[in-house]
């Protein structure tokens, strides 16, 4: 049988179907990391970190209001019901520049500390911060 010159002569072109295979493997991984290179940010406003205790005194001291492990409450070292603590954040929120500053036990549950800082807020105090411990250098 003859096959004609056709089939004697080597083959010159260079398959590049496997080339083509690999390279599309590569530019897909490279798309599919691309968004993790790029930092991802949340629009969060994080508080100042600078110390505040340096800060000049104001001329009026903030409130102080304390829940205990017991269920008490404390308005700047007094006893107060839950019913009279919605008429004082009245008169608290009535000055200008009132303070009010929340410490609450360890073992006080979100859910109290929470319901009081709407209470504080509806009333019209904007201005509230929470007490904290240092903790002990070993």
């Amino acid at each position: 049988m003859n096959y004609g010159d056709s089939q004697q002569q080597p083959i010159v072109d260079m398959n590049v179907t496997p080339m083509i295979d690999v390279m599309f493997v590569l530019l897909v991984l490279f798309l599919v990391s691309i968004p993790l290179m790029v930092p991802q940010t949340l629009g969060i406003d994080l508080p100042d970190t600078q110390r505040h205790n340096a800060a000049v005194p104001q001329d009026n001291p903030p409130y102080r209001l304390a829940l205990r492990e017991d269920g008490v409450i404390e308005l700047d070292g007094e006893r107060i019901s839950q019913a009279q603590l919605a008429s004082r954040f009245g008169e608290m929120a009535a000055e200008a520049d009132a303070r009010l500053i929340l410490e609450a036990d360890k073992s006080v549950t979100y859910e109290r500390i929470a319901k009081l800082m709407v209470d504080a807020q509806v009333a019209g105090i904007a201005q509230l911060g929470f007490m904290t411990e240092a903790q002990s250098q070993p």
